[in-house]
């Protein structure tokens, strides 16, 4: 059977009551921050850390900057998500006024929020000064030989070979990222992306690395001076998959040209010169740096997945779930729920905001619990019914308001068709 429109039911009477009332259910969520030395500290304001960037957005960090501390809230997503986790990255500075600045999981792109005051949580007696651009160092030879023992220098069961002297430290800066080029043509991928954290971060490292099997270079990039990612060096639009260059880079030689220095904005400072045969003659070309720095999002807009171009994004509405057992913060098992499509989920929001408030309830249900959510925010109802000589009455208690709803006599029967699972333990 067809769900029943909202105009349907609102034409049958309904109550004025508010039924649906959303909020940030702190059970299902764990939040957890880290001091200045990274080690992991238990919050407990956990609406506080997921409401932050809610209000009117800040584009700009003025002053110089100070990072207090950074708060990451995650949830298991209960069933059927392609994400399985969700998690919201709050950190918390001071310039010439407090601010807080957020990041979603699936996004590498900041909002930011000026505020009044820090939620207790926050240890504004030591804080980190970052500085606004990033910064290139030299390494020593001892740094360089450990290159060679580094972990994670393999890539599709190839082992990466790396040039040690091609190794330098960068200083990481406020927000941005960093874009590099070869020969002009901008490599596809972003090398390193800074935001602000509230833990001291060691100076991270690059360096070139040469798999001797396919001729090809990858950049080498680490966060911490032991673990290496590879980088594959490939040009070509993103959203273009047939646009990618597959150059052979023989008998590569690479020359460290890097200067120890400040990378200022936009401006593109070179990094090494690649020299390699290509048709048989010697080739040299140059790859440059370059500094971008991150632009806040305005009001209105939405960030950007950072793997669209491979990873379909979830489409986002409302969610509607009946399960047997308390959503306790892990996956359930398939038999322990039933959910809703994305179309159902919307009209069964208009069928549960015109149930009407009354003072009983009915028998439990085997699928005990019906949950909400849009978005952050959620609401658990417990269901119970009573059944008539022609219909079932269903009863949706909010246990947190203390009150009891019933559904129409139509929105009964529509709910019982979208989980006909539940119509079966009745």
């Amino acid at each position: 059977m067809m769900l029943l429109s909202a105009s349907f039911l609102s034409a049958c009477g309904a109550s004025e009551i508010e039924v649906i009332q959303l909020d940030y259910i702190e059970d299902q969520w764990n939040v957890e921050s880290y001091s200045k030395e990274g080690e992991m500290i238990e919050v407990h304001e956990t609406k506080e850390v997921l409401a932050a960037c809610v209000g009117e957005r800040a584009t700009e960090l003025k002053g110089d900057i100070t990072v207090y501390q950074t708060a990451i809230a995650g949830r298991t997503e209960p069933v059927s998500a392609m994400t399985s986790y969700t998690m919201k990255v709050v950190t918390y500075l001071e310039g010439d006024e407090r601010y807080v600045v957020c990041r979603e999981s699936y996004t590498n792109q900041l909002m930011a929020e000026a505020i009044d005051s820090f939620p207790d949580f926050v240890n504004t007696s030591d804080g980190i000064r970052l500085p606004r651009l990033p910064r290139i160092h030299e390494t020593t030879s001892a740094l360089q030989n450990e290159l060679m023992e580094a972990e994670g220098l393999d890539i599709n069961g190839n082992s990466i070979t790396p040039f040690p002297h091609t190794l330098l430290e960068i200083e990481p800066a406020l927000y941005g990222e960093l874009e590099m080029k070869l020969d002009g043509k901008v490599i596809r991928y972003p090398i390193a992306q800074f935001e602000p954290r509230g833990f001291e971060m060691p100076n991270q490292q690059i360096a070139i690395g040469y798999d001797n099997k396919t001729f090809r270079p990858y950049i080498l990039y680490s966060f911490d001076g032991q673990f290496f990612m590879p980088h594959p060096i490939e040009f070509g639009e993103l959203d273009d998959p047939e646009s990618k260059e597959n150059t052979v880079y023989s008998e590569l030689e690479i020359k460290t040209v890097a200067t120890v220095r400040e990378l200022n904005e936009g401006e593109e400072h070179q990094f090494y010169t690649f020299s390699y045969l290509k048709n048989g003659k010697r080739v040299s070309e140059t790859m440059t740096i370059r500094f971008a720095p991150g632009m806040l999002l305005k009001e209105g807009e939405e960030p950007d997945p950072m793997f669209e171009d491979w990873l379909p994004v979830e489409e986002a509405g409302p969610r509607v779930i009946v399960h047997r057992h308390p959503y306790d913060g892990g996956a359930m098992d398939f038999a322990e729920y039933s959910e809703a499509t994305k179309e159902e989920a919307k009209e069964l929001f208009d069928i549960i905001n015109q149930a009407d408030p009354v003072d009983r309830h009915g028998e439990d249900s085997e699928y005990r619990y019906l949950t909400l959510t849009d978005g952050w925010k959620g609401q658990v109802f417990e269901i119970s019914y009573k059944k008539r000589s022609k219909k079932i009455d269903i009863y949706l208690t909010d246990s947190l308001r203390d009150q009891t709803y019933k559904l129409s006599s139509e929105g009964a029967e529509a709910f019982l068709d979208t989980f006909p699972r539940l119509r079966e333990t009745l």
